[in-house]
């Protein structure tokens, strides 16, 4: 009687373990789950652009997909960058415990004005959710979601908000890994959270009124499924720097954007003097390639 009441424990305590396995969404993870945008490689492979003209998800799009800030009339864009230092432990870029790679958000027009840009992760399920970011001062966001694919952006449902009037800012510069979002709620009545068994849409909207540098995420699922990753054609822009001149390998749209997401020129061209422009670090996008240039 007894061996078989311990085999029953037994079965049913595996049976409870299969219950909770739980899947990471993205394949190219570190031993953690994380998944680093430190490389270009990976940001090919599951970054893209969201629906712009209809300012929503594209559901034939990657499983990140960029949004920009909702602010006439340029729109600035939410960009990334494999090579680019974040702040460290200091609240200062390059610092102590800094990373390397990441999603630049475009700012808000002010500080916690909900314009600001982010991303939105598609995802076909979710156990559980985590961003590392970084930020040079106090980080205000909101993370936003919906349960239908076809919900423009301005009508995402708010799960939380972090800002310094009413609540407080997510935090005050540095690293910070935010962690436990899938729990989290707005506490309003019909509130729900990103943990789901169904397909849900995270979008993480910038209230900052500079950029806040997004290094990594780590998403789990409770099935080992994930989103479909389209593939991306081979890259046919490639951005060199001779100088403050901007070249290409052959003729693409060229865009360059100052540090708090301004965009500071725009041209169809194969190369770009910025000699004119004012000394600082700008953001160089052409095509699929982004690269950053320090003006001197």
């Amino acid at each position: 009687m007894k061996k078989t009441i311990s085999t029953l424990f037994l079965g049913l305590a595996c049976a409870l373990g299969a219950q909770a396995q739980e899947y990471n969404l993205f394949a190219d993870v570190d031993a953690d789950g994380w998944l680093w945008f430190d490389s270009q490689e990976k940001i090919d492979k599951y970054v893209g652009i969201c629906d712009e003209e209809n300012y929503k998800v594209d559901p034939n799009g990657k499983p990140i997909q960029l949004v920009y800030a909702d602010i006439m009339p340029d729109y600035p864009e939410t960009t990334a960058d494999p090579f680019w230092e974040g702040a460290g432990a200091d609240g200062e870029i390059g610092g102590e415990g800094y990373r390397t790679g990441a999603l630049i958000t475009a700012p808000a027009s002010a500080s916690m004005s909900p314009n600001g840009g982010g991303f939105v992760v598609l995802m076909p399920s979710c156990t559980s959710y985590s961003i590392c970011l970084s930020r040079e001062g106090s980080t205000e966001v909101r993370m936003m979601a919906s349960k239908d694919v076809n919900t423009p952006f301005t009508n995402y449902d708010v799960i939380t908000a972090a800002y310094a009037l009413v609540l407080k800012p997510l935090f005050r510069g540095g690293i910070y890994t935010w962690s436990g979002i899938e729990t989290l709620t707005n506490g309003n009545d019909g509130a729900y959270a990103l943990k789901s068994d169904q397909p849900i849409y995270a979008y993480f909207q910038s209230l900052t009124a500079d950029p806040i540098y997004i290094h990594g995420i780590r998403v789990t699922t409770p099935t080992n499924s994930t989103m479909a990753i389209k593939e991306t054609q081979a890259k046919t822009s490639h951005i060199f720097f001779e100088g403050n001149r901007v070249v290409l390998n052959e003729a693409a749209r060229i865009q360059v954007y100052g540090t708090d997401g301004m965009k500071m020129a725009d041209s169809y061209t194969d190369q770009m003097d910025l000699s004119n422009l004012p000394n600082g670090i700008y953001i160089v996008k052409a095509g699929d390639s982004t690269r950053k240039i320090a003006i001197q």
